[in-house]
């Protein structure tokens, strides 16, 4: 009786331990942020989440946390912390960003869009999400799901991207997408290459992201969807991506020989494609090097299993070498 009995306070004082422990989402956020790294705030926050104090605590920093993850590119990370957000039914806890669950189950979507796990984007789109009565909520779901079949598009090799044109451009008309019309015309200019989107994103819309990536100002960041998306027309215009299925030009009835491997430089460098076989991957740098542009290619085995030969150009000093690549109409992004 006696053992029963010291069990049953041990339980007790461990219960009563625990509940003091419970601390506010403000309160684990700010610690957080105490963190030296972004990977180390949120390491500290998914490590904090049995301590906050109620469901509505825990659903605040699973949004949070899918903030900074998102931020980082974290995308399927970032994805899965918003969906477990929006699966707690509570409101938004004291001090801390506010959000409706159909604005997080938006932002499940668009951060496995940007993985490229159009599966599972397609299955949170399907949710209650898509009979939402808001007006906003209801135009970003339809702008998803075109986006979720352009993804789909990028894992097929000649893959017909017309009815999701079509349908774009009925949206970029439509008073009940203005919400998202800045994103519809830069999927048009980004899909299309066509001038007339990028004009239209300036008149209505200058200061957007959008507006300064059509007009060179900035770039897309390095997000699987926007990189590997077809396009229209790809193999004739003169914005054309390198990938994987690109085929090497006979040149004189001559093989072209291949080009060595290297290592991955240190640095900062722009990316020029990202290939399945290797001899796409030379026709590429061959073609950056026609141009003017010293680069090479180096091997990267991903989780899948799967090696892919990656081209890349070294930055400069002063860092515009992304820039003058576009100039020569060479698409290009950002990597370590």
């Amino acid at each position: 009786m006696k053992k029963l009995l010291l069990a049953f306070f041990a339980c007790v004082a461990s219960a009563s331990i625990f509940a003091q422990n419970k601390k506010s989402a403000e309160i684990i956020k700010k610690e957080a942020l105490k963190q030296e790294t972004v990977l180390d705030s949120i390491d500290y926050l998914k490590h904090n989440l049995d301590f906050a104090d109620t469901a509505a605590d825990t659903r605040s920093l699973l949004y949070y946390t899918g903030t900074l993850q998102e931020q980082l590119g974290l995308y399927t990370d970032a994805g899965n912390s918003y969906a477990k957000a929006a699966g707690i039914a509570a409101h938004d806890a004291s001090n801390m960003p506010k959000v409706t669950s159909e604005q997080l189950v938006l932002n499940a979507v668009r951060a496995n869009l940007c993985a490229g796990n159009w599966e599972t984007a397609d299955s949170y789109l399907n949710s209650a999400v898509r009979n939402s009565k808001n007006e906003t909520v209801s135009a970003t779901v339809k702008l998803y799901s075109v986006w979720s079949e352009l993804c789909k598009a990028s894992s097929v090799p000649g893959a017909d991207i017309s009815d999701s044109l079509e349908l774009l451009k009925a949206y970029s008309s439509m008073h009940s997408m203005k919400s998202v019309k800045a994103q519809v015309l830069f999927t048009l200019w980004h899909l299309t290459s066509a001038r007339i989107y990028a004009d239209e994103l300036n008149r209505e819309f200058p200061l957007s992201p959008e507006s300064s990536v059509a007009n060179g100002k900035s770039q897309i960041m390095r997000v699987p969807f926007w990189y590997f998306v077809p396009k229209e027309n790809a193999a004739s215009s003169s914005q054309n991506r390198y990938t994987e299925n690109s085929k090497v030009p006979a040149k004189d009835s001559s093989v072209q020989p291949e080009i060595s491997l290297s290592q991955k430089h240190p640095g900062k460098k722009q990316q020029l494609g990202l290939f399945k076989k290797k001899e796409n991957a030379d026709d590429c740098i061959r073609k950056a090097k026609e141009k003017g542009f010293d680069a090479y290619c180096y091997t990267e085995t991903r989780s899948s299993g799967t090696t892919y030969f990656i081209v890349a150009v070294d930055e400069n000093s002063s860092m515009t070498m992304g820039q003058k690549l576009k100039n020569a109409g060479i698409d290009c992004y950002t990597i370590e």
